[in-house]
């Protein structure tokens, strides 16, 4: 072989380490790749493997949410038909109630229907009762007269021919009561009243006066008179002027003390008192006897000449007389006719 043959042999030979060079560089950037796709694979199925773990573990604990919940649903379905159970129970026993309660009430309408003029007729007879104890034990004669007056008005409504007797009765009770001469109460209660807050104020008999007056005394004496007679007259003028001799017939009142002064005004004020509330109870006697013994105390202790005693004394002479216990009529016969109508039997055509 030639040294040009060897020399082209040897050529290719020489560029086979670049070539395999190459190919290991590619082999590793290969291996490279799939090491890297693995991991990244490796990665990927970790996540998704780590992923479905956890959707697991949640659809596991919603899974215990559910079966609790639906525990507490099927506990509250039980508790609601239990519910129902008693209702149904309550329902059927008020309906059973209700038809007690409609047969009921028809035959109070039944009742009522039939015996509505009876009742009326009670609540009547209540009335006239009502109006005979209020006359016979308050002497309430307004009130009496007030309740004879529904009375008969209730009577007209029922339109009864049957019921004219007891109308007639309450017509002339009632005209009864209004002749009854009724003293004015109220205004002898204020009179009574007005004198005891005077009393403190009306002068006393025996109180001396906080001063005098002395009036002067003339004598008329002739102009042809002598001197002497003159000069005589001038003097006793002179002395009337300064003294005052007075002449009273009767007995000297005793002057009081302030404590006696007090006393005598307390016991007026204590039969006035009295007065009124004798005039209050209706005790005619008490009453009368009162009012003169007041008086005749005002005789006794107080002034008479003065204006506040002698208005005193008048008014309690207008109030002696009163009579506060007239006799009052006899209101019971309408109500026994009434009585005496309910005992009738009820018509056959009376309609039930």
């Amino acid at each position: 072989m030639t040294d040009e043959q060897s020399e082209t042999a040897e050529s290719p030979a020489a560029e086979h380490p670049p070539h395999g060079g190459l190919r290991w560089l590619f082999s590793l950037m290969l291996l490279a790749i799939v090491v890297g796709g693995g991991a990244w694979l490796y990665l990927r199925i970790s996540d998704y493997y780590h992923g479905q773990a956890d959707a697991l573990q949640r659809m596991t604990h919603d899974l215990n949410a559910l079966e609790v919940q639906s525990d507490k649903l099927a506990s509250q379905s039980r508790d609601l038909q239990a519910t129902e159970q008693r209702d149904a129970s309550q329902l059927e026993q008020m309906g059973k109630r209700i038809d007690a309660h409609d047969q009921l009430v028809g035959q109070l309408r039944e009742q009522i229907a039939g015996g509505r003029e009876r009742f009326q007729l009670v609540s009547i007879e209540q009335l006239l009762l009502l109006a005979n104890d209020r006359l016979q034990l308050a002497r309430d004669v307004p009130a009496a007269v007030s309740a004879i007056d529904e009375a008969d008005s209730r009577l007209a409504a029922l339109k009864e021919p049957r019921l004219l007797p007891v109308r007639q009765a309450l017509a002339q009770e009632k005209a009864a009561l209004q002749a009854v001469p009724l003293p004015d109460y109220q205004g002898a209660a204020l009179t009574l009243s007005s004198l005891i807050q005077r009393a403190p104020h009306l002068p006393l008999l025996a109180r001396a006066p906080s001063r005098f007056e002395a009036v002067a005394q003339r004598t008329d004496v002739a102009a042809d008179a002598p001197w002497y007679a003159r000069a005589g007259a001038s003097i006793r003028e002179a002395l009337s002027s300064i003294f005052t001799v007075r002449h009273d017939t009767g007995p000297s009142p005793h002057l009081l003390s302030a404590e006696q002064e007090t006393l005598v005004v307390q016991v007026l004020a204590l039969k006035l008192e009295g007065a009124r509330v004798a005039l209050l109870r209706g005790d005619t006697t008490s009453f009368r006897d009162l009012c003169e013994s007041a008086s005749h105390w005002l005789d006794t202790y107080f002034q008479g000449d003065d204006p506040g005693v002698a208005a005193a004394h008048a008014e309690l002479e207008r109030l002696q007389p009163l009579d506060l216990s007239p006799p009052l009529p006899d209101i019971s016969r309408s109500l026994g006719l009434l009585r005496a109508f309910m005992k009738q039997p009820e018509p056959a055509s009376a309609t039930p």
